[in-house]
């Protein structure tokens, strides 16, 4: 089973052009990250959401291309936000799993989607970055490990990758999202009996949208969870 192909709980964000402000939201079809592509285009963004066919993050390879791709169409990239990760294959949940039952196939699945094709991506667009903002959504807890590791993995490596950007020498700031349950329609599918009480996918695009336009006074590496609309710095901050 294609794994990729059905799971997008993810978003990249990037806000391209000096006046025009651009976002390419990878993840932007379905989830957080579709909300988040509504509120930035009726805030006057230009949004850039491609779909699994139109970039795979499993292929490193093609995230590379669609780097070069992106270079050589746009001069100046504001911001990349990325949330994209594996935690369902379409048909069940990869939770309430041993380590051990997990393969080979869907941890590498998991880790490229997680974390993996963000660095890449990254890496290749960082030359037009300039003054831009880096998000990750991530959504790791000091207990939320148990059951699906390899997910728990690339997100916490996420939340370092954002640590590791705050601290380099490079003219970029960098935050992340850590959500609590919230009421996408795959939540709702696998988790009905939690959805009624899970927060507003509208909540955690609204945190991302004030972060990149500058309107929060969180540090840049901070990692912020969000229940219900409430926020802190998160355990791994």
């Amino acid at each position: 089973m294609d794994l990729c192909l059905n799971t997008r709980k993810g978003l990249f964000v990037i806000l391209v052009g000096m006046r025009n402000k651009v976002a390419i939201i990878t993840g932007g079809s379905s989830g957080i990250g579709a909300v988040i592509a509504d509120v930035l285009k009726a805030k006057g963004w230009e949004v850039i959401a491609p779909t699994h066919d139109e970039l795979d993050l499993c292929d490193l390879s093609a995230v590379t291309e669609y780097a070069k791709k992106i270079t050589a169409e746009k001069s100046e990239v504001r911001a990349f936000i990325h949330a994209a990760g594996i935690w369902h294959d379409g048909e069940r949940v990869l939770a309430d799993m041993p380590m051990g039952t997990f393969n080979a196939h869907q941890i590498i699945e998991t880790m490229n989607v997680g974390v993996t094709s963000a660095i890449v991506l990254l890496n290749g667009l960082i030359s037009v970055m300039k003054e831009g903002t880096f998000i990750g959504i991530s959504g790791t807890f000091s207990d939320g490990a148990k059951g699906w590791l390899p997910y728990y993995l690339s997100k916490r490596a996420l939340e370092d990758l954002i640590l590791g950007l705050s601290q380099d020498a490079i003219n970029l700031r960098a935050y992340g999202i850590s959500p609590a349950d919230t009421a996408t329609e795959a939540f709702k599918k696998y988790y009905p009996q939690y959805a009624v009480s899970a927060q507003s996918p509208t909540a955690v695009a609204g945190l991302a949208v004030k972060l990149l336009e500058g309107q929060d006074t969180y540090r840049n590496g901070d990692i912020i969870e969000i229940r219900q609309g409430d926020t802190s710095r998160s355990f791994h901050s």
